[in-house]
């Protein structure tokens, strides 16, 4: 028979579930709340199993079944976002480091909990939280994947609060609810917490206030009418002239109803390296014939290699601005990844920028634009049912971060044009058959705080950390 295990002080009997319960209710929240079909209010309290377990947990099989566990629900995670052309073994092979990630975020922080106690517990579970994410964004090949800022993803309002914090005060904010959450369940002594609990209902109300006054707010400044064009599935034939030609037509059409900047998704088209400055003198005519900006994304694999030059060429009728090539290849992805440094464009029609897809997964980029100037950045993309429409709401809040509108045609899931504050200006579904689109989105920056501030957040999660370690070693000293 399954014993049973009270949680650390005795909170009522209803928090006394077998430990094995725990684990099953952890496994399901992580499913529930990650990637597409997530539910966002779950995002709030979606670590509490985990952390009660490790209240409860003693010997090396709970360390073993935590790291199973976690093991299972990133896995089931990720499936949700297994559709063609990725197979299982996708979600198995990504799964493993996150939940390694994870569980030592876990057993990190319980290991410090236990020895400083629960006041300090509600402050390190979030500072361990958005560290990690913070260093992911920076040093990890999966970006800002994972954060727990996402599972608010259609929730507007409170991702204004990245305009202030960036992705790490929206995830310092879900990780102390949970932690709150789990300390409350497990004393019964819960009045010694009231000022926590106000405090996250303070900050949770004041977060979604100020996002929807700040919705309610008009983006001063001009207009521009602006395109996205978007290929069929993708073809790893070259030089497809027929392919091409599409691409053109439904330019022209974009230009007949009004384009100022028309821009094509990622890899539109593959082309030879032989075939290239033919191709680029057939886009420039368009672009001097039309007075129209053409942002060409295409692909040009390299000779004598099997990779792909994943790049877009920015013509104006009176040439070209700039080449730029995808800085952060998809890992596996046989592109050569660029490094030249990002920079923005003064346009009649404002300050506009670009990346390529899989770029905008880390949020230093965008943060560059935002200190350039940008008002406007493009952002050519291709992606899987899978990741549909997740992936560019991912995308949009670069905008909201830094302050600037978001355009990205995307192969094979919806493309979206989006204002300084996420809001949604056009949209497309690829799978309704649309390959064009047309919308009308500003191109005067918004000046956020998180511009100006950049990631204040991590920085005081790693002297929370840095306190901790003080007080943990002055405990030693005094008890040796």
């Amino acid at each position: 028979m399954m014993s049973t295990h009270n949680v650390e002080g005795p909170a009522g009997k209803v928090w006394q579930l077998p430990r094995a319960a725990w684990l099953v209710l952890g496994m399901i929240l992580t499913v529930l709340v990650g990637n597409r079909y997530n539910v966002a209010p779950l995002g709030w309290v979606a670590a509490v199993p985990w952390l009660v377990f490790l209240r409860q947990r003693t010997g090396w099989r709970d360390h073993v079944l935590l790291f199973v566990a976690l093991q299972v629900g990133a896995f089931f995670a990720l499936l949700k976002i297994v559709t063609e052309p990725l197979t299982v073994s996708f979600a198995f092979m990504f799964s493993i480091p996150v939940a390694l990630t994870t569980f030592m975020v876990y057993e990190g922080f319980e290991s410090m909990r236990r020895r400083l106690g629960d006041n300090w517990g509600i402050v390190l579970f979030p500072a361990l939280t958005v560290l990690t994410e913070w260093l992911g964004s920076y040093s990890s090949p999966m970006g800002s994947w994972g954060s727990l800022a996402y599972t608010q993803i259609d929730n507007l309002p409170f991702l204004q609060l990245a305009s202030v914090f960036g992705l790490t005060g929206i995830s310092a904010l879900l990780a102390t609810s949970s932690a709150l959450a789990a300390v409350l369940m497990a004393n019964d002594e819960r009045r010694r917490f009231v000022p926590a609990v106000a405090a996250v209902a303070v900050l949770s109300f004041a977060a979604h206030g100020y996002g929807s006054l700040r919705l309610a707010r008009n983006i001063p400044g001009e207009l521009v009418t602006v395109a996205g064009v978007v290929s069929e599935g993708l073809d790893f034939r070259t030089d497809d002239a027929p392919g091409q030609e599409a691409l053109f037509a439904a330019s022209l059409a974009a230009v007949e109803q009004g384009a100022e900047l028309v821009v094509w998704n990622e890899a539109a088209t593959l082309v030879t390296a032989g075939v290239e400055s033919a191709f680029l003198e057939r886009g420039q005519q368009f672009a001097s014939d039309h007075d129209v900006d053409l942002v060409m994304a295409f692909g040009v694999w390299q000779e004598g290699s099997n990779l792909l030059s994943n790049q877009y060429v920015w013509l104006t009728p009176q040439g070209a601005l700039e080449t730029y090539q995808k800085h952060h290849p998809v890992p596996g992805e046989p592109s050569v990844a660029g490094d030249a440094p990002l920079v923005v464009h003064d346009r009649p029609y404002g300050r506009a920028a670009g990346a390529i897809c899989y770029d905008y997964d880390f949020p230093a980029l965008g943060r560059t634009h935002g200190r350039l100037g940008a008002g406007l950045v493009v952002v050519p993309s291709s992606d899987w049912k899978g990741i549909d429409p997740y992936h560019t709401r991912m995308a949009s809040i670069r905008g909201i971060e830094s302050g600037f509108s978001v355009v990205r045609p995307v192969r094979a899931a919806m493309s979206g044009a989006f204002d300084a504050f996420g809001r949604p200006r056009a949209t497309m579904d690829y799978y309704e058959g649309d390959r064009m689109f047309i919308a009308r989105v500003p191109t005067e920056r918004v000046e956020t705080i998180y511009s100006r501030i950049g990631d204040v957040v991590p920085l005081l999660a790693l002297l929370s950390l840095v306190l901790a370690g003080f007080r943990l070693f002055s405990r030693r000293r005094s008890a040796g």
